[in-house]
């Protein structure tokens, strides 16, 4: 797990060097911001499933309040 998130932390660092290094406005810049916030997303959620964080349930549970609304 540790190793993981040490990939992907170099990884967000490197990618951030590979902007600096760039200098793209725009679409280079949000491309990068979307490769960090994905790999944050990633470490968040495998810290939360290493923690016991029920995602099934909270799931099913919004799937029934839709459900119920719906109909």
């Amino acid at each position: 797990m540790h190793k993981l998130v040490l990939t992907l932390l170099v990884w967000q660092v490197a990618a951030a060097d590979k902007l600096k290094a760039r200098r793209e406005a725009g679409q280079g810049t949000l491309e990068y911001v979307g490769m960090i916030a994905v790999a944050a997303i990633i470490v968040v959620t495998l810290i939360a499933a290493a923690s016991g964080f029920d995602f099934a349930g909270i799931i099913t549970k919004a799937i029934d309040k839709v459900k119920a609304a719906a109909g």
